[in-house]
């Protein structure tokens, strides 16, 4: 195994993401978008490098790629046990790109559409966004003459 496989770093990843964001590693499979498999693939070099010297390390890898229960745990352990300073630049940064995956992982995307209503021809506008978790935004000016 010269470089990671995305099986491999997508085990690494759900190890990361229960480990520093206590959620998300349910969803890994579920919505896979370009941008978290480049992430995915980001915190698995980031591991891997960390690793690949460690002969029982990488069988244990291959075998946790391959979703080996066993292998999964003993990856699990030995992971946990490299963060176990979790001020360590290291586990740092495998938490940095664990959230930027949980981040991605639970962007909602907001299709909804906006109205924009001028009432009266008083320079205020109204624009409110339709839909889940409504958004509205008010501004503009009054000019009254006395």
């Amino acid at each position: 195994m010269d470089l990671i496989t995305l099986a491999a770093a997508q085990a690494i990843a759900k190890i990361a993401l229960d480990k520093f964001v206590e959620s998300g590693a349910g969803e890994l499979g579920k919505t896979m978008t370009a941008a978290i498999a480049q992430k995915v693939e980001q915190l698995g070099t980031a591991v891997w490098n960390r690793i690949k010297g460690n002969a029982t390390a990488v069988t244990v890898l291959e075998g946790a790629a391959q979703e080996k229960p066993e292998d999964m745990q003993k990856l699990k352990n030995y992971l946990y046990s490299l963060w176990k300073d979790e001020q360590s630049e290291f586990a740092q940064e495998v938490k940095k790109l664990a959230d930027e995956i949980h981040l991605e992982l639970t962007q909602i995307e907001d299709n909804s559409s906006m109205t924009v209503n001028n009432h009266g021809g008083t320079n205020t506008i109204y624009q409110t966004k339709t839909g889940k978790d409504n958004t509205n935004f008010f501004w503009g000016t009054h000019n009254h003459d006395k």
